[in-house]
């Protein structure tokens, strides 16, 4: 059965989904706050396209868990799931494809003091002459003398790689490209990595040149707010107990068979963001080459494709829950030839199907989170209820 046929088996209705299993209850509401910047300040520490709120995992953590629980995600992003678990006093597993998570997700669950990381800065030199004509071309992006403090610190982490020299990286990731002085990169995207001709033609239309962004203390003063939450004891007492792998949704290497309670995730939409280009300057800062993640990470415009990817993905995530363990799946609506398609919906029939996942799942709520948007929303020109992904919509489901 085609992936559009299984729409086909579903009905909308505004209380529950009728499924060929029966109805599914269906909440409408605004379960956690659209306020920004509401939960523990690391969670801010780096901006990443389509990476969940921490109140989403939050709320299910907080739901179905209890401490010493085992909370997972597949697709680990910024490691949103893993921190939040570590902060609520449950293990995190968290994967991703891209080595670039695992460089974004260490720091967090295991934070340094600002003292330590002040006082490394002061002992790394930045001041090694660097010729730039060997280097990449970033003249659209940074002064020459900020692209030598960046490749010198570049250099450096490469051979030092102890907490408080991983805390240094995952800032100064942060500081790479933005709209701010506070930036390493002349006027800019912080979301995303635009590309150097796109970049170029900012640089036109404002009628500017990079300037000489000085990047010790600007990593150094985002520290001090990634770190203002506190509580770095009870985290780096606990580091011991989570797991970060890399590597393929559909085959979880090192995720032990039924030890995991919860899975709150969120895959790829459907073609919806190029998580390769839009990460382009932290890959390339971490050496972690192009072309070993753009054939790993799956995104594409597919509808078959999406669906037995999901669909390998949960039997994947049936091996590691324990008995009776839950998976909080969001995916979002998108456009697809033309119409507006509620992923939800597939993702519900992929347990009801005999050649996807019957019999691994029961599918126990949906959940539609619906919220006034943020700031990144609307700087993509996206209006609440019209236009792209508008609603956080979650299909909890539980192992049988």
């Amino acid at each position: 059965m085609s992936a559009l046929a299984l729409l086909q088996n579903i009905s909308n209705e505004a209380d529950y989904l009728m499924t060929p299993q029966g109805p599914v209850p269906k909440h409408c509401n605004e379960f956690w706050t659209a306020k920004q910047r509401q939960m523990h300040s690391l969670h801010y520490a780096n901006s990443y396209r389509a990476s969940f709120k921490p109140e989403l995992p939050e709320f299910f953590i907080n739901k179905y868990t209890k401490p010493g629980d085992t909370i997972g995600d597949p697709f680990g992003g910024r490691g949103t799931t893993v921190l939040q678990a570590a902060l609520m006093n449950r293990k995190g597993l968290s994967n991703d494809v891209n080595p670039l998570s695992e460089r974004l997700a260490f720091p967090k669950i295991n934070p340094v003091s600002i003292e330590e990381i002040s006082d490394r800065l002061d002992k790394i030199d930045l001041s090694t002459p660097i010729d730039l004509s060997r280097e990449d071309d970033m003249s659209m992006f940074y002064h020459a003398d900020t692209y030598r403090e960046i490749i010198n610190l570049r250099n450096y982490l490469r051979t030092h790689r102890d907490n408080v020299d991983r805390f240094i990286e995952m800032t100064a990731l942060s500081r790479l490209h933005g709209h701010s002085n506070g930036f390493f990169s002349a006027y800019s995207f912080p979301q995303i990595s635009i590309p150097k001709v796109n970049q170029a033609k900012i640089n036109q239309t404002r009628g500017v040149e990079p300037d000489y962004r000085e990047i010790k203390s600007r990593i150094l003063k985002k520290a001090k707010t990634t770190l203002k939450s506190g509580g770095l004891k009870d985290l780096q007492r606990l580091a011991r107990f989570h797991r970060l792998t890399t590597g393929d949704s559909r085959d979880l290497k090192g995720w032990e068979s039924e030890s995991v309670n919860l899975v709150v995730t969120s895959p790829p939409f459907l073609n919806q963001v190029d998580y390769v280009q839009d990460t382009w300057i932290e890959t390339w800062f971490c050496d972690i080459p192009r072309e070993s993640v753009e054939d790993k990470i799956v995104q594409t415009p597919d509808l078959q494709k999406w669906t037995d990817f999901i669909s390998a993905t949960l039997s994947e995530l049936h091996r590691v829950l324990a008995k009776g363990g839950l998976v909080a799946m969001e995916v979002g609506e998108v456009r697809y030839q033309g119409v507006i398609l509620n992923l939800d919906e597939i993702l519900v029939n992929l347990t009801c199907q005999r050649q996807y996942n019957m019999h691994q799942f029961k599918v126990r709520e949906v959940y539609v989170q619906s919220q006034q948007f943020t700031k990144l929303a609307n700087c993509f020109k996206v209006e609440n209820n019209k236009l792209g992904t508008n609603t956080n919509r979650i299909v909890l489901m539980e192992k049988i």
